[in-house]
């Protein structure tokens, strides 16, 4: 006879933290492989993307340039780990310099209440103030200033989280009644981690604006603005008071976010035109090509060119190997041999 549900034992681990094992076994046994492959592969994945975007696939073979696709990949993580390290760093930061100081973590034990159904108002108690609401009065403070006077603003990224961290110090020695000038530990260990998380949700926010601001959706923009204000703030606390669980959890969100954001803010499918353009391969307006006399002997109606044979303020979509491909100002792709271009002028800075 089939077992029933409520006679069934309980397993031991749920779902999350097989899957957490499993990531982690995973990782310590092809660790030194996938640092080996991953990083062409992605590199390789970006400027195919880049190639496919924009119509064109160059006249080499792009697995030749190992170190440009390691180079890409390079860019590629480091972008991608603006966002994860923001996200990581305040949580060990603040558990180590705060909450796992003995005087503090007895006096958190003691505060904590002894019945079970109790403890998870506690704990989110304990993280909204610890972390998830200094996060967001930090970013809608730096948010007021950038609206009311953006001149303010640099000056605000450190003032914001100090009056910030000032005011939920105190409300945390009160709430948990901690020791006297416990306010003053938590503004030495967690300013720095809401300064970052409020620069973090400001970034996000500027990535997105111009997203939300083509859906042309009038005044429900705001809402979506809170949205990810509220969201991105709610995310940053979770993945700073996961640390409570380790290492593992804390880098596993925190990771997962980051993507999370990135797809979102539009971050990564413009991944591969920051990658080609800081490598200088494409993606930038030269002030001016300098092509061959030969070239302009036959005139192209197409092509803007003055009377010495040069374009002037024209977009460079790649610039290696025996094409150099151009966008006109009406979007079309122009090839040119690079046999015939003498020079390429690019801005300054």
């Amino acid at each position: 006879m089939q077992q029933k549900w409520m006679d069934r034992p309980t397993p031991d681990e749920d779902l999350f933290d097989r899957a957490l094992e499993s990531s982690s076994k995973f990782l310590r046994l092809h660790i030194s492989m996938i640092l080996k492959v991953a990083p062409p592969l992605f590199g390789f994945g970006m400027f195919v993307f880049y190639f496919y975007r924009n119509h064109f696939y160059p006249s080499f073979d792009l697995f030749q340039f190992s170190s440009l696709l390691i180079a890409a990949a390079a860019i590629g993580f480091i972008i991608i780990g603006f966002l994860v390290v923001p996200l990581f760093l305040p949580g060990p930061w603040i558990f180590g310099q705060f909450l796992e100081l003995r005087i503090i973590k007895e006096e958190l034990r003691y505060s904590r209440p002894y019945l079970a159904h109790q403890l998870g108002w506690w704990a989110l108690k304990l993280g909204g103030l610890v972390f998830a609401l200094p996060f967001l009065s930090c970013a809608l403070g730096l948010l007021s200033v950038l609206v009311i006077a953006p001149p303010l603003f640099a000056i605000s990224v450190v003032l914001v989280p100090v009056l910030v961290t000032l005011v939920y110090g105190l409300i945390i020695q009160v709430v948990f009644a901690l020791p006297k000038f416990s306010f003053i530990r938590y503004m030495w260990a967690a300013v720095v981690g809401v300064m970052v998380a409020g620069v973090l949700v400001t970034y996000t926010l500027g990535q997105s604006a111009p997203i939300i601001e083509g859906f042309q959706i009038g005044a429900w923009k705001w809402v979506v603005y809170i949205a990810v204000v509220l969201g991105v703030s709610a995310i940053a606390a979770m993945c700073s008071f996961a640390f409570i669980a380790g290492w593992n959890p804390a880098l596993h969100f925190s990771v997962f976010f980051a993507m999370v954001i990135a797809g979102y803010s539009g971050l990564l499918t413009t991944l591969p035109d920051k990658a080609v353009q800081a490598l200088g391969l494409g993606n930038f307006l030269a002030e001016a090509i300098l092509l061959e006399p030969s070239y302009c002997e036959v005139p192209i109606e197409q092509l803007t060119l003055s009377s010495d044979c040069v374009m002037n303020n024209i977009h460079v979509v790649w610039s290696l190997g025996e094409t150099l491909v151009l966008r006109s100002d009406d979007n079309r792709i122009v090839q040119i041999p690079s046999k015939f271009v003498r020079a390429i002028i690019k801005p300054a800075g």
